[in-house]
């Protein structure tokens, strides 16, 4: 895209007529930074790669490649677009060069990511001589004589961390004649591993590098990722290894690039209500789709991919709503020709219909492509000029990796970044300098949460015995990165309930291991679940068989998308659930012209079971939670203008969670702040919504990794007592919030087990009500609003339900410790329904930011 039409479309973007302009920036292109080959690389690797046009490296890759070639663990963290790829491809190349036996294991986020990287190597080591290196790829797609062949022959093989965990660890011995001569181990897009993900692939790599010692190998690993905040430090927790070189100044040539941020114009000032942000994002693709403009929407969610498409797409064919039915053959044709322009991409979609995407973004066929985040990684889709983002992605670092997706070939690039009405997106439009001149986020891992870690103890003794010498000082590392002293209690913790088996041998050595030919990996989903996913059916009139299999669905989505009655879309196409057989995991569906699409009612009820941390004082504890998911019903809104039209029951089982929790109460200081019991709850639920979303922005996480839900307690004393009317049964607002009875706001980790969010909201303290406090005062709103109080605030009720407190004790163990975490693993079934507060007073706002100024000085310690 040259500069005159780049500044022409983005003319039209600041016309203003759905958005106003509340920021733009300006990235000035870069001049590339050269640097000679480091010594002792073949002539025929440096012949093949000039023969690809690279006759001189970028300072970075001579940099990462040097000291890949000493031996060293090295750290990339450059631009999107900067050749990262090339600074493990010379190292392994080269290696296989000086010795034949010599290994590679590269692992990657994603299938479609490793196969695009064999497809390089392979291009890469035809050109260095035929046959002298093989490349393979090994995933759930691989057939077995090509598995085979990865395992015995090839140099280099590709895979992700979950066939890592359970195709190679569980056969090692098979596995043999890769990992003994392992030289290399590369982990690409490190910033993915963060959270559960990083923390379930941290334990992966643990027990690789048991298994690796155990054949004789000791590989340098070569981690590459996206601008984030803490690199260096990231590569080091999630491998376990302390020494890393860091190789961060980039030296790859960029064209220019423009980012415009555009917030909805507000269509009622009293509530603070304004022009929903997917209309706007239609808009705003259409001003590039017709210039004819290659582009990536991004989407947060998958039904928001699945509206864009099919809005784009009646965009593009001149197609209004109604008009689907009865079209005449030019407008059919045009329909069709829109199909191909416009394309869905996302999580669900099989493995096919993504290749079919991906070739027609590299082919030029596909204009637009709608997206979640399952295009944000480095997959070449070869050259775009522009990037939409449809809300903020929640990270600067996503933020980053979008919009470089763009104006990978040196050309002007244009990212808009069309904002929602979520507290994060409206703190960038009233700040948008913190988008711009903060550095990006931290990305955190936790492989010692006993929830993740234990389970791959298990594993780790399935490949190898566990050995626990004698006399060991308790600091001794005997496991990586787990001393002595504190893997000694989960292991005793397995053997306690049958999970390993321990004995003691001759020479004092305790050594623990399974019995039986099960593989404990099977039963160890790195992702978040071990339930099987959904099979999406197309029934076909007429039909006995299941018929043709459409799409996937995670299990804890299922209720959400496949509940009888629910309209189910694969890019733009609508389908409706017919049934839902939750054994054996399979819905039902047939294909219908819908004028509506359906939203489920998700509710929850929480409360806490165990305490890790406490500090009455300042009025937050940290322990465990025990949650119960519900979805009692839907509704039915019709497309574009999203109007309520129908609703339905839905009967479904529940889902539970147990996770993590920090709580924050409500001292007396509240009761005198806000005397009126109604109002005092409806600030504290508004609150919540806030506090929720500013904690994601603060934790580097989605939004939709948190939760958090307001209950009742007794104010100071350090334990609770709930406040209910029978068992489930419906609680009046004055009822809950009795005189000498405050709120209590929880934060949860909206994952099996936790993944360290909620400690780290605890952690924070006050920092985290000073971030709230700065979104909720910038408003521009009078008394509150969806923007910084949520639905509350716009004088609807809140989406979700709080529950039951359990009394616990004041006192409780430290924050850390893996031992103490293991005795605290405890749960219970059950939780009490509690009902929401009536809608707001116009006082809501100044009572939010009262408690909200309360909450901050008592953690500083000042009340």
């Amino acid at each position: 895209m040259d500069g005159a039409r780049l500044n022409a479309i983005r003319e039209q973007l600041c016309e203003g007529r759905h958005a106003d302009v509340v920021a733009q920036h300006e990235v000035a292109a870069r001049a590339g930074s050269y640097a000679d080959w480091p010594a002792g690389l073949d002539d025929r690797l440096l012949s093949a790669l000039a023969k690809r046009g690279v006759t001189r490296p970028y300072t970075h890759q001579a940099e990462a490649i040097a000291a890949c070639r000493g031996g060293q663990d090295v750290v990339l963290a450059t631009s999107t677009a900067s050749g990262k790829s090339l600074c493990f491809h010379a190292p392994i190349v080269q290696a296989a060069l000086d010795d034949p036996r010599a290994r590679a294991l590269l692992l990657f986020p994603t299938k479609a990511l490793a196969r695009d990287q064999v497809r390089s190597l392979r291009a890469l080591a035809a050109e260095v001589g035929p046959g002298l290196i093989g490349a393979g790829a090994y995933d759930g797609d691989t057939p077995p004589e090509e598995r085979k062949a990865a395992r015995t022959r090839a140099h280099v093989v590709a895979t992700n961390p979950d066939m890592l965990h359970r195709g190679i660890l569980p056969h090692h011995e098979r596995w043999a004649p890769l990992l003994a001569e392992l030289r290399y181990v590369v982990l690409d897009e490190l910033h993915m591993y963060r959270g559960v993900f990083g923390s379930h692939v941290a334990n992966v790599l643990r027990r690789l590098w048991r298994v690796c010692a155990y054949h004789g190998a000791r590989p340098t690993v070569i981690c590459c990722s996206a601008t984030i905040h803490n690199p260096r430090e990231l590569a080091a927790a999630v491998t376990g290894r302390p020494d890393f070189v860091l190789v961060d100044r980039d030296g790859a040539p960029t064209g220019p690039r423009t980012f415009v941020v555009l917030n909805p114009k507000v269509v009622d000032p009293a509530t603070g209500v304004r022009r929903d942000y997917l209309k706007v994002t239609r808009a705003v693709t259409s001003v590039f789709r017709e210039a004819g403009v290659a582009t990536l929407a991004f989407c947060r969610t998958r039904k928001a991919v699945e509206l864009l498409t099919r809005y784009l797409r009646e965009d593009e064919a001149g197609v209004t709503p109604g008009e689907a039915v009865g079209m005449d053959a030019a407008a059919q044709a045009r329909a069709e020709l829109a199909k191909k322009k416009i394309r869905g991409y996302r999580g669900g979609y099989l493995p096919e219909r993504r290749r079919e995407v991906e070739q027609a973004l590299q082919d030029g066929e596909a204009q637009v492509v709608a997206t979640t985040h399952a295009l944000e990684l480095g997959m070449d889709i070869g050259g775009l000029d522009a990037v939409v983002l449809a809300g903020y992605p929640g990270t600067r670092a996503a933020t980053l990796q979008r919009s470089g997706r763009a104006g990978r070939r040196l050309s002007p690039s244009l990212t808009a970044l069309v904002l929602s009405s979520d507290p994060l997106d409206q703190f960038i439009a009233a700040t948008p300098g913190f988008l711009f001149d903060e550095p990006p986020e931290r990305a955190q891992v936790d492989p010692d949460n006993p929830e993740i870690l234990i389970p791959h103890l298990r594993c780790a003794a399935y490949e190898l015995p566990i050995v626990l010498p004698p006399g060991e000082a308790p600091e001794t590392m005997v496991y990586p990165g787990i001393a002595a002293g504190e893997i000694g209690p989960a292991l005793a913790y397995l053997a306690e309930r049958g999970a390993l088996h321990g004995e003691r041998g001759a020479d004092g050595a305790a050594r623990y291991f399974t019995i039986g030919d099960a593989f404990p990996a099977d039963k160890v989903d790195l992702r978040g679940g071990l339930e099987e996913n959904f099979t999406v059916l197309e029934v076909a009139p007429g039909l006995a068989s299941d018929g043709r299999i459409l799409a996937e669905v995670d299990f804890e989505d299922g209720p959400l998308y496949l509940h009888p009655g629910a309209i189910y879309s694969v890019e733009g196409t609508t389908y409706e659930v017919l049934r839902l057989d939750w054994q054996p995991r399979k819905a039902y569906v047939r294909e219908v012209k819908a004028t509506y699409y359906t939203e489920a009612i998700s509710q929850v009820k929480v409360r806490l079971v165990e305490p890790i941390a406490s500090d009455p004082p300042r009025g937050r504890g940290l322990g465990y939670a025990h949650l119960v998911r519900t979805v009692p019903g839907f509704k039915k809104l019709r497309f574009r203008t999203h109007e309520n039209v129908g609703a339905g029951p839905v009967h479904l089982p529940d889902l539970e969670l147990h996770t993590l929790a920090v709580h924050f109460t409500f001292g007396e200081w509240a009761l005198s702040l806000v005397p009126d019991p109604g109002r005092r709850a409806a600030a504290a639920l508004a609150i919540g919504h806030a506090v929720h979303h500013c904690a994601a922005m603060l934790l580097m996480c989605d939004v939709h990794d948190l939760g958090h839900a307001v209950v009742a307690g007794t104010a100071e004393t350090g334990s609770w007592a709930p406040v209910i009317a029978g068992r489930g049964g419906r609680v009046s607002t004055d009822a809950v919030m009795q005189a000498g009875a405050s709120p209590c706001l929880l934060l949860y980790d909206n994952l099996p087990g936790g993944a360290g969010l909620a400690s780290q909201a605890y952690a924070l303290g006050a920092e985290l009500f000073e971030r709230v406090i700065t979104a909720v005062s910038g408003c521009k709103c009078a008394r509150g609003c969806p923007t910084c109080l949520g639905v509350q605030g716009a004088g609807e009720p809140l989406g979700s339900h709080g529950g039951e407190v359990r009394a616990t004790p004041a006192e409780s163990p430290g924050l850390r410790g893996l031992a103490s975490r293991i005795a605290a693993m405890q749960s219970l079934p059950g939780a009490n329904h509690v009902t929401r507060p009536p809608q707001p007073r116009e006082s809501l706002r100044a009572d939010a930011m009262a408690l909200l100024m309360g909450l901050r000085e008592r953690l500083r310690g000042a009340a």
